[in-house]
């Protein structure tokens, strides 16, 4: 399932409805060989506690 990622202020992204930095975004990418919004949801999950990356829900705000 394909999103979108959006881009947020302060460098962050929105992948789906995870909120990440570039940088972690970029680290997903070289980790799976995917980019993250290419990911299934439990992929990008698995990846980003593998990674450490710390799971943060985007706010509805962010995205519109």
């Amino acid at each position: 399932m394909a999103r979108r990622r959006i881009v947020l202020v302060g460098g962050m992204v929105a992948i789906g409805a995870k909120k990440m930095s570039e940088a972690h975004a970029k680290q997903i990418e070289q980790h799976t060989g995917v980019p993250p919004e290419e990911l299934e949801d439990d992929d990008l999950s698995a990846a980003m506690q593998e990674l450490g990356i710390p799971d943060v829900e985007a706010d509805p705000s962010e995205l519109s």
